[in-house]
């Protein structure tokens, strides 16, 4: 049983005896350790501290103090939660009591349903939970009531489906170093760009440095959002006639003349920031610069005046040196190239670009541990390695999985707290990720309206054509991008890959859809498989003698002795597969030429299971796409299968046919002939770059 401290006693419930019987329920699982009455907003509200016993922090994530508030008041109003604002951030609640949820005791009937419609209509409001103040009074004997009643308003409230930009630092979590860097650069008066995927946070960071600037009197933001048409579809000279409108209003100075005369502006807006306190800094940013650049899509004449508008801009920095420029947007074309339309573009070399990706490990796990104790859910380490590695650490993806989960738990009735597993997480990997179809398409949306090569990229990989991205990537230019975003990735052997694999899965079945086709894989077109085949034995004989060389020189296990692989003549002589019969007469040839010939040489060797042993050890890649070929092999000839390799064959079928079945797909023969041979080929190039 907790117990209230003499000073509260004897100061003031002495004054309010009658909040005796409202503490009393609060017993059952707290200390009421500091109380007092003030005056604020126009409102009356008497504060106390409760800390909470141990079960109460285990089971509702609850570790410092809670601040109760009780307002006598008949209804609840705004002015209440200014004054809850208002004390939480002074002292002594300041840096001793929890700061993202309160208590409120009110005699108000519908006090509930109205703090769930404020906090509906503001997302980033603290946490709060009501009690009647009547009820409080009647539950005197009700170890449970409290609890009971946190338990029904935390844990019912999704934190994680929040998808504005995060206005309060309350709910903002990591990038304190990107910050850091940013208000360096504003104190310099120098220039910075922020450029990433949509969602991955950016407008959130631009809020935190907007109110550090604005808190520690550095200077003025003036936020434009040149998505807006408003902004977009001004002139140059009329952007930098409301430039400088927006800092003489805030600055408390007239306007001179002349603002409106494109062969003025640039003088009035120098004038005008020689007016302002050489110690306040004038941050102008561009959020959404794409819309205002050379590659904008609806407002053309940005092509032309983009020149001209930051042609000012600098020159006029040059001269007043309390002037910082921030751009953001998707892609940092805009400051890298050097020329727009054979004249010098102003940009160039002068905006630093800093790239904004998904949470690191550690900040994706602050923000789970935030979230997800406040909702009754807590997400063991093999969840949060998950979660990081499905969705990238993108803070809307990670944040809008999180909250299908919870929905789930919902639908399931699961008593909080709950424990979320990476297995549980598998588990619902198929019905959580549509439901995240429609965030990947914001997700990349800008990148394809604005950026089509790099897209284009993204979709070749989605759709299996990695020789063809593995090629590309030998110029930066097609891949730099992509793996600053934290979109594409490329392991030690030249391996590409999703970064966040579900925004692949969206890219790939939006365009099996557009193109009408069935598989995600793109299947090579009919009247050019002849062709195709014949490149593909083309290159992996040329390919695996390159590998069968290195491994020579290198003294690893040899893979067909001293000589060439057998039957090279009808390898290369393959057709593409037209039904099963061509399709067995395929695969028995692959499997004569690179797997019976390796495990002929092993027997010869005196190697017992050789292909399983050191094959399998030293060429991990190739290994696994000569079991494809023994596996499909065994299966064709009617071979009885063991548990095991039925277990293959059917991931391969499910890998090669993406859950389908033979007869669900057309021209299944040769889907599989290109799988087998796209794989071939590929992990023999993986093997070269492991082994030159």
């Amino acid at each position: 049983m907790g117990q209230i401290k003499s000073d509260v006693l004897s100061g003031v419930l002495a004054r309010r005896p009658a909040d005796r019987a409202l503490l009393t329920p609060f017993l059952n699982g707290f200390d009421v350790t500091w109380g007092a009455s003030h005056r604020s907003f126009g409102t009356d509200v008497t504060v106390y501290f409760l800390l909470p016993e141990s079960f109460i922090s285990q089971g509702f994530g609850i570790d410092q103090e809670i601040a109760l508030f009780v307002t006598d008041f008949p209804t609840l109003e705004p002015r209440v939660l200014q004054a809850v604002d208002q004390t939480l951030r002074e002292a002594p609640a300041k840096g001793r009591v929890e700061q993202s949820i309160f208590f409120l005791s009110s005699p108000a009937d519908n006090g509930r349903q109205w703090m769930a419609d404020y906090t509906a209509a503001n997302p980033d409001s603290r946490l709060a939970v009501v009690f009647n103040s009547k009820s409080l009074v009647g539950a005197a004997g009700n170890a449970w009531y409290v609890r009971n009643q946190i338990g029904e308003q935390l844990f019912t409230r999704n934190l994680f489906d929040n998808q504005l930009p995060i206005d309060s630092d309350l709910f903002f979590f990591g990038r304190d170093q990107l910050v850091a860097g940013f208000l360096d650069a504003i104190k310099r008066s120098q220039n910075r760009g922020l450029f990433g995927l949509r969602k991955t946070g950016k407008t959130s960071v631009l809020y935190k440095i907007q109110r550090i600037v604005s808190r520690d009197g550095i200077g003025n933001v003036y936020y434009y959002d040149a998505k807006l048409p408003s902004i977009r579809s001004l002139k140059w000279h009329e952007l930098l006639a409301k430039i400088s409108r927006d800092i003489a209003q805030a600055n408390g100075l007239s306007i001179p003349e002349g603002v409106d005369d494109p062969r003025r502006v640039s003088d009035v807006l120098m004038h005008i920031l020689r007016l302002t306190p050489s110690d306040k800094i004038a941050v102008l940013i561009f959020d959404e610069i794409e819309f205002i650049s050379p590659v904008a899509k609806d407002d053309v004449h940005w092509h032309k005046e983009f020149i001209p508008f930051w042609q000012t801009l600098w020159a006029i920095q040059s001269q007043v040196r309390r002037l910082s420029n921030i751009v953001v947007g998707v892609n940092p074309k805009v400051v890298e190239m050097d020329t727009v339309d054979e004249v010098q573009n102003p940009m160039f070399g002068i905006i630093q670009p800093t790239y904004l990706k998904g949470f690191a490990l550690d900040e994706l796990k602050n923000m789970l541990k935030f979230f997800g104790k406040r909702m009754g859910i807590v997400f063991d380490a093999d969840a949060q390695t998950y979660l990081l590695q499905r969705y990238g650490g993108h803070p809307l993806l990670v944040r809008m999985a999180c909250s299908e989960v919870h929905k789930s738990l919902e639908r399931a009735v699961v008593q909080r707290p709950a424990t979320i597993s990476a297995s549980d997480l598998v588990k619902g990997e198929v019905q959580r990720d549509e439901e995240l179809l429609f965030y990947c398409r914001h997700v990349v949306s800008e990148l394809q309206r604005f950026y089509a090569d790099e897209y284009k990229m993204l979709e070749m990989l989605a759709s299996g054509q990695i020789a063809d991205v593995r090629e590309l990537s030998d110029e930066p230019e097609y891949t730099r991008h992509l793996r600053e975003y934290g979109l594409l990735k490329f392991d030690t052997h030249n391996r590409p890959s999703f970064e966040i694999p579900v925004v692949g899965e969206y890219v790939g079945r939006e365009l099996a859809r557009r193109e009408k086709r069935q598989l995600v894989r793109k299947i090579v077109s009919e009247g050019d498989r002849i062709d195709w085949v014949k490149r593909r034995t083309q290159t992996v004989s040329r390919e695996i003698r390159t590998l069968a060389r290195e491994i020579d020189k290198a003294g690893l296990p040899k893979l067909f002795g001293d000589g060439d692989f057998p039957e090279a003549e009808r390898f290369s002589a393959i057709l593409p597969a037209t039904d099963v019969d061509t399709f067995v007469v395929f695969i028995n040839i692959c499997n004569r030429c690179f797997v019976e010939s390796i495990e002929r040489y092993g027997n010869k060797a005196g190697i017992k299971g050789y292909f399983w042993s050191s094959i399998k050890t030293t060429y991990p890649d190739l290994w696994h796409a000569l079991q494809r070929i023994k596996v499909y092999r065994n299966n064709d000839l009617h071979l009885e299968l063991n548990v095991t390799v039925e277990a293959e064959l059917k991931r391969y079928l499910d890998i090669d046919l993406e859950g389908r079945t033979v007869s669900q797909v057309r021209e299944p023969w040769f889907a599989l002939q290109q799988a087998v041979l796209d794989e071939l080929m590929l992990c023999i190039q993986y093997e070269l770059a492991r082994h030159s």
